[in-house]
């Protein structure tokens, strides 16, 4: 795989806003400088941990942001939204039926509360990775 298209700080804002905008909860960053590591975290385990798996560098961001908790509320959704992001930005989409979303939360919570290398999601994520074709 090619360098990833890493997604910005400012990306994650916006999803948690739009997360936010249809709830009653409000959307408030509660600590900048921990979600600028978050979103760093993926670069730097590329970098120095030579891994190109779209989907374990999708988990470790998602997984960084969700231990961040940067934001007042929407951590782990804010978190899954980005990952599926990083994805869609470098090419691929999910295939996600009602029971597996359902059984990928667990684990997402398992491995954003748990001290579980970022592995424990991407197995899940691998087969379901399809390519988008332009």
């Amino acid at each position: 795989m090619s360098e990833p298209r890493w997604i910005a700080i400012d990306d994650v804002i916006a999803i948690n806003k739009r997360l936010l905008r249809s709830t009653s909860e409000n959307h408030f960053l509660r600590d900048r400088s921990a979600l600028e590591g978050a979103v760093h975290r993926p670069r730097f385990q590329a970098e120095y941990r030579d891994i190109s798996s779209l989907s374990w560098l999708a988990s470790c961001l998602v997984q960084s942001i969700g231990k961040a908790h940067a934001f007042e509320q929407g951590n782990k959704r804010t978190a899954w939204l980005a990952g599926r992001y990083f994805i869609t930005v470098n090419g691929y989409w999910l295939i996600l039926d009602a029971e597996r979303q359902e059984s990928l939360k667990h684990v997402i919570e398992d491995l954003i509360v748990g001290d579980h290398e970022p592995s424990l999601l991407a197995d899940q994520l691998e087969p379901l990775l399809n390519l988008i074709r332009s």
